[in-house]
């Protein structure tokens, strides 16, 4: 188990990915279906956090896909796309570059809440 002091987790949506068997290799905290997706929680130490979001962006299909990465009080947010990444925190007054960018890819800005942010707000 990965300490929270460490640690980052990230939420991915099993549809983003070419091949969902690829997050074996990671440590998946839990796992929920909404609307037909598969949400998956992945927990990675911060020290292993560029090179995961490398080889998960490497997995991810073409398009408008996202997912994001945060610690455990949120001072600290990635937010990923195919072809490029934000890093920011947990502020939405903070969020609008890669807002603006994840619209231009054609995904609703409601879809762009990075939500949850915190370990804290956490839900599965």
């Amino acid at each position: 188990m990965i300490e929270s002091n460490d640690s980052y987790h990230m939420v991915i949506v099993d549809k983003s990915l070419k091949d969902v068997t690829a997050l074996k290799r990671f440590e998946i905290l839990s796992q929920t279906t909404d609307g037909g997706w598969i949400l998956y929680k992945l927990a990675v130490r911060e020290n292993n956090l560029t090179g995961t979001i490398k080889f998960i962006q490497e997995n991810m299909h073409e398009g408008n896909w996202y997912f994001h990465a945060y610690n455990e009080d949120g001072s600290k947010l990635v937010i990923v796309f195919k072809d490029k990444a934000f890093r920011t925190d947990n502020d939405p007054k903070h969020w609008n570059t890669a807002i603006n960018y994840g619209v231009s890819l054609g995904t609703p800005r409601e879809q762009l809440d990075f939500i949850p942010n915190t370990f804290a707000d956490e839900k599965y």
